[in-house]
């Protein structure tokens, strides 16, 4: 495999690129409207920080930060293609982000399938309440 290039300037990231990134890795829930697809990159270019991996032409890897740069930075959506995942590329998304903000603390919203991750990658579990109220987007809720 070449060489995986990062991006951290890059956040209007194409739309049709980064829809697919999301369903190779199992992301997307059904029903999708076509407002949410016509929509999808919003976030990101809504968001403080945005790292992509990029295989050639191809957007193998995502992380988006929401920061104040100063206190808190959270992030949001770390996603890697299927075919690219065990190859250091979501280390290598997070890593940058944190050197990027590394006086903040650092949160993450994630599965539980995927703690470990980053319990592996320096993170601890939160001492305090987190709440939350749920997005219209987020069909789970």
């Amino acid at each position: 495999m070449s060489q995986i290039n990062f991006n951290e300037e890059w956040k209007d990231l194409p739309i049709h690129q980064l829809h697919r990134l999301f369903m190779s890795a199992g992301w997307i829930r059904e029903p999708e409207t076509p407002k949410m697809i016509q929509n999808f990159n919003l976030p990101f270019i809504n968001s403080t920080l945005v790292v992509s991996a990029w295989h050639e032409e191809r957007l193998v890897g995502v992380v988006r930060v929401l920061s104040d740069k100063i206190s808190r930075s959270i992030i949001y959506d770390l996603v890697v293609d299927t075919e690219y995942q065990s190859k250091g590329i979501g280390g290598e998304l997070l890593k940058r982000c944190i050197q990027t903000y590394p006086k903040t603390e650092w949160t993450v919203q994630t599965n539980n399938e995927n703690v470990g991750y980053y319990l592996k990658n320096g993170f601890i579990n939160y001492p305090r309440n987190v709440l939350f109220k749920p997005s219209v987007w987020d069909p789970e809720y």
